[in-house]
């Protein structure tokens, strides 16, 4: 399949590229103090392959997938199918030869601008593979639909709390290979997505721990979320148009 990618300003999505790096750090609990991904607390840097780059294109979106169901160590999600900018996480790359070159192109010294990294060509032109069969489509992340949301609270799901009642497990869908679904019972969500299974504190993205139909949620660490405040942690790129874009259109209070 031949597609087209959307064209987009180059020093915006390097941006985004770059406060992801940041972002997988502190989600991780990655101890940053004033030093990005790569540079050493005395200002010298280490050579090493980039958190993240910037694609633009078809890809599939999985943020909104509640009812993943679980085969084994895998979760089939049905997923969205769109045409934007994205940002592929390197370590979750599932293509081993296109992994390889990918981290070792794209480093802190030597990054990869939009569309530049191996992994963008081979999403886009249908050459992602995956034990041994190519996909069409793969699941990386992007904002479609982050009005939506924003409007429900996300809620902490740790299994190893005294009581806990949720799922165990949940999705991550980040550089999933994903095929169409034939006459799918969801119009909006017409690719099914291989997704890796954790058994880690996460996200309950839909307001609660449990998923919908029996199934489980994709969704993301339990760190990346500030339950006080009601925001993310974690200096996503573009989240504060985001949050400006959907707030309500009126003054703010001094």
């Amino acid at each position: 399949m031949k597609r087209i990618g959307s064209l987009v300003l180059k020093s915006l999505a390097f941006l985004a590229m770059a406060s992801f790096i940041c972002a997988n750090a502190y989600a991780q609990n990655v101890p940053q103090p004033g030093a990005e991904v790569g540079e050493n607390t005395n200002g010298s840097t280490r050579n090493q392959p980039q958190a993240f780059v910037v694609c633009t294109g078809w890809h599939a979106l999985c943020t909104a997938s509640p009812d993943c169901k679980m085969n084994g160590d895998k979760a089939y999600c049905d997923c969205m199918r769109v045409n934007e900018p994205h940002i592929v996480e390197t370590s979750n790359i599932q293509d081993t030869a296109v992994k390889q070159l990918t981290l070792a192109q794209c480093t802190t010294r030597h990054r990869c601008d939009t569309d530049e990294a191996p992994v963008c060509k081979a999403i886009r032109d249908g050459q992602y593979e995956v034990d041994n069969v190519r996909y069409d489509w793969v699941s990386t992340f992007s904002y479609r639909g982050w009005c939506d949301i924003l409007k429900v609270k996300p809620v902490g799901c740790d299994q190893s709390v005294p009581g806990y009642s949720g799922d165990l497990n949940w999705a991550v869908c980040d550089g999933a290979p994903c095929t169409e679904i034939q006459s799918p019972s969801d119009p909006e969500r017409p690719l099914s997505c291989r997704c890796q299974v954790e058994d880690t504190a996460f996200l309950g993205t839909t307001g609660s721990c449990t998923g919908n139909n029996g199934g489980i949620m994709s969704s993301s660490p339990i760190g990346t979320w500030d339950f006080e405040n009601n925001q993310y942690r974690i200096p996503l790129p573009g989240y504060q148009y985001v949050q400006g874009a959907c707030a309500p259109l009126k003054s703010d209070a001094l």
